[in-house]
């Protein structure tokens, strides 16, 4: 519940400084620099995604839309009235919670702001099991989303990246044990519960 948790302080610290129309410009120019690098962090984020690859970590990506959606509330709360772009920019960015609820609240769009919700609001629950110091096999379990973990090989990538191959074997359980032996350098014998037993490659 971390990104529920940050957004929500950003939220209300945002609807404070708003109300209190408080001024602190060193502190907006600061949140701005903020803000814009977690932007280009999120941006790269999303490339690497969409190529099957991401930061090193499970929650990494997660962290950084996290706090680039919480400095732009943040900026919002500090921002003074405006009809230019950037303040329709930070609104959109503030307004977020409210176009969700608003959704939720409307039945043609109930079924779909739930998904957006849950998708961007909820933690994965992560799990990860060594292979070698250049693989590891992960689980991912997304709420009510999936009833089954989805299970990817990670792939240890440069110096701050790592390489994620989805779906490598699909038991359609919860793993009550998992058991990986490698067979010479480029494969790997997985086994998952009773009734999943296969051999995965690994990308030299």
């Amino acid at each position: 519940m971390i990104t529920i948790t940050i957004l929500s302080l950003c939220f209300l610290a945002a609807l404070s400084c708003k109300i209190k129309k408080v001024k602190a410009p060193e502190l907006q120019l600061l949140l701005w620099y903020i803000h814009l690098i977690f932007g280009g962090l999120s941006l790269l984020c999303l490339f690497l995604m969409l190529n099957n690859y991401g930061f090193k970590g499970t929650q990494t990506e997660r962290v950084f839309f996290t706090l680039y959606t919480g400095s732009g509330m943040l900026l919002y709360g500090l921002a003074k009235p405006d009809t230019d772009a950037r303040y329709a920019y930070l609104l959109c960015l503030f307004g977020f919670p409210f176009m969700l609820l608003l959704g939720i609240l409307l039945p043609p769009l109930r079924t779909l702001s739930l998904v957006v919700a849950i998708t961007l609001l909820s933690d994965s629950d992560f799990h990860r099991y060594e292979i070698d110091n250049d693989y590891a096999l992960q689980t991912k379990t997304t709420g009510i989303l999936s009833a089954y973990p989805v299970y990817s090989l990670v792939e240890d990538k440069y110096m701050f990246f790592e390489k994620l191959t989805t779906d490598v074997v699909s038991p359609h359980a919860a793993p009550r044990f998992v058991k990986m032996a490698k067979k010479g350098e480029d494969s790997v014998r997985i086994q998952v519960n009773n009734n999943v037993d296969t051999v995965v490659a690994l990308q030299q």
